[in-house]
């Protein structure tokens, strides 16, 4: 251990975790389809998943510098937590079809609620140009998905839920059902609590956020995003070498000295 305190290896560790998020779009980006087009399945999916978790990831990191931000990285995860559960569904032969018709569901399922989502649009949103996309994509899934012959219930948001407590009875995966839970509140702004500290005499100091709170944050997040990561990968090419070196860097990471010391203080 550094003996440094935990403000002054923050910028340390987030850049190095920063470098996770580029490791991983090559990662990705080295291992999918050459020519991708909407219906390129399940690269397509995977692809975009991957990316929007990323996007997120990159914001959490930038929402941890600051204590009074933090917050933020908590219900970002949440995000993260969610394609992960997306990409292990496509990954899970015990879910049915081969990955091709498992993304497919995933894909028709977020056509069907952004479809929904979108019926009031706000202002400066051009729905009439939306939904003439969005028509001409479903025809095109549609007729990918015969062609294909699945079967099998559309994928959504709700059904992230079951799919990580599954996750979470793997060994060494006890954190992610609590860890889905509590970024789940968080985001429907119940998280307070986490910027208040009790001062053990009846009152209450605004914190914002203690620095094992920041730093549990942080791990969760590099954990989070390693994993989805890894998914993506494995789906795109079970057994590239480059995958696992990628998962060893992150760990290597995750076993930092200065981190642990402050995830324990």
């Amino acid at each position: 251990m550094s003996g440094r305190s935990f403000e002054q290896s923050l910028p340390t560790l987030i850049g190095r975790a920063n470098e996770f998020a580029d490791r991983g779009l090559a990662l990705i980006g080295g291992l999918r389809a050459e020519q991708m087009t909407g219906v390129t399945l399940p690269d397509t999916t995977v692809w975009k998943l991957h990316l929007v978790a990323t996007i997120n990831y990159r914001a959490g990191l930038v929402c941890l510098r600051q204590a009074e931000t933090s917050l933020g990285a908590f219900t970002l995860l949440r995000g993260l937590l969610e394609a992960w559960a997306h990409l292990a569904f496509i990954q899970d032969n015990a879910a049915g079809g081969d990955a091709r018709c498992r993304a497919l569901r995933f894909e028709r399922g977020v056509s069907r609620e952004w479809a929904n989502d979108v019926r009031v649009a706000p202002p400066g949103f051009d729905q009439a140009a939306w939904q003439a996309w969005h028509a001409a994509y479903d025809r095109e899934l549609d007729d990918l998905w015969r062609q294909l012959g699945c079967r099998g219930q559309n994928r959504t948001q709700s059904q992230a839920a079951t799919t990580l407590a599954g996750l979470s009875s793997q060994p060494a995966m006890e954190w992610v059902d609590g860890v889905w839970r509590s970024t789940s509140a968080a985001t429907h702004m119940y998280g307070v609590e986490f910027a208040l500290a009790d001062r053990g005499d009846g009152t209450t100091e605004l914190v914002w956020a203690l620095p094992a709170h920041r730093a549990s944050w942080l791990m969760w997040l590099a954990a989070s995003y390693s994993y989805l990561t890894t998914t993506a990968a494995t789906i795109l090419r079970p057994g590239a070498p480059e995958i696992a070196d990628f998962h060893n860097s992150t760990g290597a990471f995750l076993n930092d000295p200065d981190l642990r010391a402050a995830v324990s203080s």
